[in-house]
């Protein structure tokens, strides 16, 4: 299981990539000099609650999609075996 620290890099990056955001942009944007986010992003430093609520603001998001485990793969996976029981059930419901 990886630990808080590290879910809120790998959701920053995520994020910051998805938006095509450079970590001088969102340094600048938050107030913070232009080596924050790399010191962030490198497990350095981690931010206050305050900051967290800053860079979700300018990222567009909740400050609780930075710290919640987002795994897409295990995610799809999951959809997909529900998926495949519920036209399991109906194929044996119907039959």
């Amino acid at each position: 299981m990886e630990n808080l620290r590290q879910v809120f890099i790998n959701n920053l990056k995520h994020f910051r990539k998805e938006r095509n955001i450079r970590q001088l942009d969102l340094a600048l944007e938050i107030g913070k000099n232009s080596n924050y986010i790399n010191s962030i992003e490198n497990g350095k430093y981690f931010p206050s609650p305050e900051t967290i609520e800053q860079i979700a603001a300018f990222l567009q998001i909740e400050p609780m999609q930075l710290l919640i485990v987002m795994d897409v793969k295990k995610i799809s996976f999951r959809i997909n075996q529900k998926n495949m029981r519920m036209n399991l059930a109906k194929n044996y419901i119907i039959a």
